[in-house]
């Protein structure tokens, strides 16, 4: 096999081009970076905001920041409300899921019903407020012990510092002052700027002046944990977006120095007194008692406190603008009526008597001691048979005349809402009322300041002051300023008189303190002017309410008082050194006034009852 060749093929395989699988590769890495970068350019750059807003709101919660209400003070700069820190329960509207549950653990922290819990809580996630909601003003220490027990088990309910309204004088002021609370339902209909849970004047000067006292509350952001539970200041370091605007300070014409020796002198008595400056109308003072303590309204108020306030001695209820018979204060009115009418003349004598017989009525006098006085001493000594027999020459209408131009029967002007008008009663009134003619024994009684007259204690401090003022008749008011904004006295009405005729009313009111039934009033060098009063009130057979008003000084007043006691007895015994008490303080009168050998006569045991054509039931008043 020498001559066999072997043949090998040597021929290879060209290798694949691989370059474009290479472009493409590389292509899509750099489409891929590309597409990475673009989105970190959106997410980081363009969305920059958008996601660091998400963050924040994640980490943080919008919350009010509360302007300080602003504060109320007397004329002289002393504080009567200002405000206090605080705790306040709020709920998140966006955080409060499975409400119902939330309802019942909240109702056992708070110690209340469920039902009312459950509405509350269903009031505050229905308003979508971006803002927390309060849920609890001014929450004791107990409750927030309790919250934070049950911290974790109470979604979207949070503690936060808060502002509540503080009354240093409490009950002394109260029904001045009125009190603050949680905006009701109505009230938001009709104040569309507010918010639930807001903080609003509910009664007194801080309902009527609200919108000037509440200022606008700021906003900030607190930092909040993995919860939603905001965390202490001292390590979040709010962030305060909106500054809050403190509302405007008021000050008032009270004197609290005043105000305090009023409420102390009426001590545990139901009654008001009210004192002004007859020359402006400024009220000095203005007390009813029993009183209450308005800062039980800045919390939830327990059962235990609404049982107190809502008491069967009204504690709410304000005496000082609520009207009352006002018995023989009212004679200084009915004498000045007689005078202008012509039914007596100034140097007119009358015979008094233990009373006067009147289609076959008696109408009693409060004593029966008998003589021939002088208009003056008729009023000095309060006399009935005396003004009996001016009212059996007179109208009501005329009586009614000069009680209206002197103030009654109309509002005072002081700002305070629920003033009663009182009442000075007619023929016609009688008629539209009582389908019934008007009688002469209803002018009788009338003249003595009874049955249907009514006057309040606000009126009474009206009625003298214009009386010592000659007739120059103020229009009461309280507040003096706001803010730096000065407010100007009402204008004083004018009423025209026959000087002659008002000097003898005048003298007989420098009587009654002088010499007469108000000698508990005296007080030395300074000469007061003024009127006892004791007027017949329901039930029957009760005390008679007591009364006294007066002006000093005397020919140029600088106060004018009323005092009014329920149920009181005798205004001279009752009334006149409760007034005194507050002239001393007004004139800082501390020497004690030597006592008259001549003493106002005990009256008689009862008063003589009497009625009149209708039937009812009358007694005279002193």
């Amino acid at each position: 096999m020498s001559g066999d060749r072997t043949t090998f093929n040597t021929t290879t395989t060209p290798p694949r081009d691989v370059r474009p699988k290479v472009v493409i590769l590389a292509l899509i890495v750099v489409l891929a970076m590309g597409a990475l970068v673009a989105r970190l350019v959106w997410l980081q750059i363009l969305q920059n905001n958008y996601y660091k807003n998400q963050a924040v709101e994640n980490s943080t919660r919008v919350t009010f920041l509360r302007a300080p209400r602003g504060n109320i003070y007397d004329r002289h700069g002393s504080l009567l409300a200002t405000n206090k820190q605080s705790l306040s329960m709020i709920a998140i509207p966006a955080q409060l899921d499975n409400v119902k549950d939330l309802a019942t653990r909240l109702s056992r922290v708070l110690n209340e019903p469920y039902p009312k819990v459950l509405q509350e809580l269903l009031k505050a996630k229905a308003s979508g407020s971006v803002l927390p909601v309060v849920i609890d003003h001014d929450v004791d220490m107990s409750i927030v012990s309790r919250f934070f027990e049950n911290k974790l088990f109470l979604p979207g309910i949070d503690i936060m510092p808060d502002i509540s309204r503080s009354y240093p004088n409490a009950e002394v002021t109260a029904h001045v002052l009125g009190y603050c609370g949680s905006i009701s339902q109505v009230q938001l209909l009709h104040k569309p700027s507010r918010k639930m849970g807001d903080v609003v004047g509910q009664d007194g000067v801080e309902r009527l002046y609200d919108d000037q006292l509440r200022g606008v509350d700021g906003e900030q952001r607190v930092r909040v944990n993995a919860m939603g539970n905001s965390l202490s200041a001292a390590t979040s370091h709010p962030q305060i977006t909106k500054e809050p605007v403190a509302g405007k300070p008021l000050v008032l014409s009270l004197d609290l120095d005043l105000q305090k020796a009023a409420y102390e002198a009426l001590g545990p008595r139901s009654g008001a007194i009210v004192a002004i400056d007859p020359q402006n109308g400024e009220v000095l003072a203005m007390v009813s008692r029993p009183s209450y303590d308005p800062n039980v309204f800045t919390k939830r108020i327990t059962p235990a406190v609404w049982k107190r306030i809502n008491a069967p001695d009204h504690p709410l209820f304000n005496r000082a603008l609520s009207g009352y018979p006002p018995g023989s204060i009212w004679k200084a009115i009915t004498l000045l009526a007689a005078l202008q009418c012509g039914a007596v003349k100034p140097d007119t004598k009358l015979h008094v008597s233990g009373g006067i017989s009147l289609g076959g009525f008696f109408f009693g006098d409060w004593t029966s001691t008998t003589g021939l006085f002088d208009l003056v001493k008729c009023l000095a000594w309060s006399r009935d048979s005396a003004f009996y027999q001016m009212a059996l020459k007179m109208k009501p209408e005329q009586i009614k005349e000069w009680g209206v131009k002197f103030g009654a029967g109309r509002p005072t002007g002081l700002e305070l809402r629920h003033e009663g008008k009182g009442l000075v009663p007619d023929s016609a009134w009688k008629e539209r009322v009582y389908h019934e003619k008007w009688y002469p024994g209803n002018t009788l009684h009338m003249s003595i300041g009874q049955t249907y007259v009514q006057v309040t204690p606000a009126q009474a401090a009206r009625i003298f002051g214009g009386l010592g003022m000659k007739g120059k008749i103020p229009g009461l008011h309280l507040v003096m300023k706001i803010a730096d904004r000065q407010i100007p006295a009402p204008r004083c009405e004018m009423v025209k008189t026959n000087p002659v005729y008002l000097k003898v009313v005048l003298d007989g009111l420098k009587a009654v303190v002088a010499s007469g039934t108000g000698g508990a009033t005296r007080l030395g060098d300074v000469a007061v002017a003024g009127k006892t009063g004791s007027a017949e009130a329901p039930p029957v057979g009760s005390k008679t309410h007591a009364w006294f008003a007066c002006y000093a000084p005397a020919d140029k007043p600088r106060i004018a008082v009323a005092c009014f006691v329920e149920h009181g007895g005798h205004g001279g015994s009752t009334c006149a050194p409760l007034a005194k008490v507050v002239l001393e303080k007004f004139f800082a009168v501390s020497k004690p006034v030597a006592e008259d050998k001549e003493k106002p006569p005990e009256p008689v045991s009862k008063t003589k009852a009497t009625k009149n054509k209708s039937g009812k039931k009358r007694a005279a008043a002193r």
